[in-house]
């Protein structure tokens, strides 16, 4: 039997994540017309990038119900949890409905949206049919270690990257149109030592993240508590308000498998 902290972990994890996910679900609702013929995710334009013919228009009709029902089964989720039989319905309600929808969007996909639904996949893999506590354990672990994955992959790519070093790239990302903030930018271009602090210091945590769970617990709350700011700046700055529930939604995994298997 595994240990309760894991069942917890699990549970909220997955919780955090379908909050995130009915967001993304209201989002590209509230972007109806571009999915219209003359918008950014026209039929014509995703199906020119799919490998073989696909009669998206066909396929449109039954868009804005997938939306609804990625927006209803996640928050029935967030309500119930991945445990209970009407959860683990809403559960696969959700998760069928997002990868049909990012199917047929096809385009501006990011990280948040691919651990999100990593995180479902997990949940899925755990509780269906029933709830199994050998699955549940090692579907903590996974989540876990993709959490580290994802953050010392992204640091090592900034690690390499010159002008990350050199700590332009945070006023240059700053600056764009997509995930830009005027005052930010203003503020980074003229103090340009704080931005290669910034630059180096998230360099720094995404890199060594994964040493958090090796050390004393109150590291590990730092590393945590540093990690969701970094995400609440993210979403404050440049408007990635998806990464603040995807990426943070692993946290209680990571907890759940220092407190069980290092402490």
């Amino acid at each position: 039997m595994s240990s309760p902290e894991l069942f917890l972990a699990l549970n909220l994890s997955t919780r955090v994540a379908a909050v995130g996910v009915a967001l993304s679900g209201l989002e590209l609702l509230a972007l109806a017309p571009q999915w219209r013929p003359a918008g950014t995710f026209s039929a014509r334009t995703v199906a020119a990038l799919h490998s073989r013919p696909v009669a998206l228009d066909v396929f449109d009709r039954w868009l804005k119900p997938l939306l609804l029902l990625q927006i209803g089964g996640s928050l029935a989720l967030v309500a119930l949890g991945p445990y209970a039989l009407a959860g683990r319905l809403a559960l696969v309600l959700a998760f069928g409905a997002t990868l049909a929808v990012r199917w047929r969007r096809k385009l501006a996909g990011d990280g948040a949206e691919q651990m999100s639904a990593i995180i479902l996949a997990a949940a899925c893999l755990a509780t269906l049919p029933a709830v199994g506590g050998g699955r549940v354990e090692l579907a903590v672990i996974f989540l876990a270690a993709e959490l580290c994955l994802a953050y010392t992959t992204s640091g090592v790519a900034k690690l390499i990257s010159p002008i990350w070093r050199s700590g332009e790239a945070l006023p240059a990302i700053l600056s764009t149109n997509s995930h830009g903030h005027r005052n930010a930018a203003a503020f980074f271009h003229r103090f340009p030592a704080l931005a290669f602090c910034a630059s180096w210091g998230v360099i720094l945590f995404e890199c060594l993240f994964p040493l958090a769970l090796l050390g004393p617990g109150w590291l590990l709350a730092a590393a945590l508590l540093i990690g969701l700011s970094f995400h609440l700046a993210n979403a404050v700055l440049m408007g990635l308000n998806s990464f603040v529930w995807a990426f943070p939604a692993v946290y209680p995994c990571v907890v759940a498998l220092w407190w069980v298997y290092i402490r």
